[in-house]
């Protein structure tokens, strides 16, 4: 059943550089903070550690702690949660930037592996890129997750988007240096898409790189319903009326005029750019 008005909570936090089990109380006790009851609650991207790339396998052996707590975070207070994302091992060994997608049950439902890994933090060099896309529905609205670089990829949310994706959730770590382009890509992935699009982005500093916060939600015409400020943590409501999307598709039918046969080198297999 879809209900006239969904509730996401952002948790904007600051992470403790390279120390899982500094963050995982800590955000534990954030998490405990959020009312009881059904929403949506989402976390930034690695909080469990940051990018300390050096120990990034080591930083992972606590991530099934950090699991486990948001699962029985879940579980007692009865949200569902998309959980930032945390270093996570495979089965053959890999490493992948994950993010899984808790019930309000405590059930782990999915995850989804970060697909586009950002060069200019070596991120190719220690993770995994993941190789399929994941949607989920919320209370009766159909969700995905794209986390932080995947967003300078529109043909990836599009994608999402013709899969049915009405509302996108996207855990960062984006710099204050670019801290513009965030806004302006979650906007444009926005209006585009004519999707709700949720960015959780960490604050604070770490690793020498400072953190631009400024968490946001844009809704399917590209109004922003809610902007964080870039200097601290906090948490953030954001209203979701899913309504608004089948309302704005059917008034601004902009989508229609997609013409596929155009779109060859965007999605061809032997190029590189």
């Amino acid at each position: 059943m879809v209900l006239k008005e969904l509730t996401v909570h952002i948790i904007q936090s600051d992470v403790l550089w390279g120390n899982p089990s500094g963050n995982i109380p800590r955000m534990e006790e954030r998490l405990r903070r959020i009312p009881d009851g059904p929403s949506l609650v989402i976390l930034p991207e690695l909080w469990t550690c940051s990018y300390d790339n050096a120990r990034i396998r080591e930083h992972a052996r606590q991530s099934p702690v950090a699991l486990e707590m948001m699962s029985s975070t879940c579980r007692r207070k009865g949200f569902s949660l998309v959980g930032g994302s945390i270093p996570w091992v495979g089965p053959a060994g890999e490493l992948f930037n994950r993010s899984f997608f808790i019930g309000d049950s405590g059930e782990v439902i999915g995850h989804y592996d970060k697909a586009h890994l950002f060069p200019l933090l070596d991120e190719p060099l220690f993770f995994q890129a993941g190789k399929t896309p994941f949607l989920f529905e919320f209370m009766g609205i159909p969700s995905a997750i794209a986390i932080c670089f995947d967003i300078r990829f529109p043909e990836f949310i599009r994608s999402l988007a013709l899969s049915g994706a009405e509302l996108v959730l996207v855990p960062a770590e984006w710099p204050s240096t670019r801290i513009d382009h965030w806004e302006t890509l979650l906007r444009a992935r926005a209006i585009e898409n004519q999707v709700f699009i949720v960015g959780c982005n960490r604050c604070g500093e770490g690793g020498g790189q400072v953190y631009g916060g400024r968490s946001l939600a844009f809704g399917p015409d590209g109004t922003r319903i809610v902007l964080c400020p870039g200097d601290r943590e906090m948490a953030a409501m954001v209203p979701i009326k899913p309504s608004l999307v089948r309302k704005i598709r059917k008034e601004q039918p902009f989508t229609v005029g997609r013409n596929p046969l155009l779109y060859h080198p965007v999605t061809s297999f032997d190029r590189k750019a």
